[in-house]
């Protein structure tokens, strides 16, 4: 079935954001599995793929579905995911990329992950990829108005608990 990736944006804004990230990690485990497969095919395993490839790979899924140009950043040891041009827009639109994210790289590496949306700056949207406990924690601090890359430097400091 082909729909228009506005649309998606139309039925995300109509279906709340439970659904619409449920959506988004359905829509991106299908993306991120023929990724794998893909990369598979000669008996490998994607861990044994270069990033580059991994990259090629998911770049080139989330463009066939309009979805937009993925690129990926390193901050320190946090991985961004960022989506350019993509045609769904506003909180709803980021929560439903953030969820495809999800559901790519989860397929495609067979790890449970999460996404965070961090920062949309025009056309670009960054998203974090980590763990459900550093998912939390860098909601939190931009829950309490923390920038995002100060959120991050954080993210990588010694935790009180752990300094002692």
């Amino acid at each position: 079935m082909i729909v228009p990736a506005a649309a998606l944006g139309v039925l995300a804004a109509a279906a709340g954001e439970t659904a619409t990230r449920e959506l988004g990690r359905t829509l991106g485990r299908s993306l991120g599995a023929r990724v794998a497969e893909r990369l598979s095919a000669s008996g490998g395993h994607v861990r044994d793929a270069s990033l580059e490839a991994v990259l090629e790979g998911l770049a080139g899924e989330l463009a066939i579905v309009g979805l937009g140009a993925l690129s990926m950043e390193r901050w320190g040891r946090a991985l961004l995911v960022c989506v350019s041009d993509a045609p769904v827009e506003g909180a709803i639109g980021d929560a439903l990329l953030a969820a495809v994210i999800e559901g790519m790289l989860a397929a495609a590496s067979g790890r449970e992950l999460r996404t965070l949306p961090v920062a949309r700056e025009g056309a670009r949207l960054r998203v974090l990829v980590a763990n459900v406990a550093s998912i939390e924690r860098v909601g939190e601090w931009l829950g309490q108005g923390l920038s995002w890359g100060d959120a991050l430097v954080r993210l990588h400091a010694p935790r009180a608990e752990e300094a002692s």
